[in-house]
């Protein structure tokens, strides 16, 4: 790869403000059109359009939804972003941390985004039921 560390890291940042913003438009700008986003937790690749939907959402049910940077550094392929996803969900506070491997192409655009996380972070996002729990928390 020829793109410059820097380079990859202005990037990441511009794709970590577009997330921060719920701006699935800004991180597709970002992107090359075949752009894949891979999960740990279901093994699946889904489309960049897929997971706008899912950001979008996210930042529709969540109050005061932030990422807090754990760490940022370059890499041969692009860029790695380690941080706390955070907010107030339906069910309760929410904190969930995840961390991203981009891979870029030579011009800066995101090819790929491999992301991990632990879903069952997420189980606030679902209210509790009147029993007082939460559908994926049985």
């Amino acid at each position: 790869m020829s793109l410059a560390d820097d380079a990859k890291l202005e990037v990441q940042a511009r794709f970590a403000e577009a997330t921060r913003r719920g701006d699935a438009d800004a991180v597709a700008a970002l992107a090359a059109p075949d752009a894949t986003v891979w999960h740990n937790f279901d093994d699946a690749s889904i489309t960049l359009e897929q997971s706008g939907r899912n950001l979008r959402h996210l930042h529709r049910v969540v109050t005061d939804l932030a990422w807090v940077d754990v760490a940022v550094e370059a890499t041969t392929s692009g860029f790695l972003w380690r941080a706390v996803i955070t907010g107030r969900a339906p069910g309760g506070p929410l904190r969930v941390h995840t961390s991203m491997a981009v891979a870029l192409d030579d011009d800066g655009a995101i090819l790929r985004v491999d992301e991990y996380l632990d879903p069952a972070g997420f189980a606030v996002l679902a209210p509790p039921d009147r029993e007082g729990s939460r559908p994926d928390a049985r």
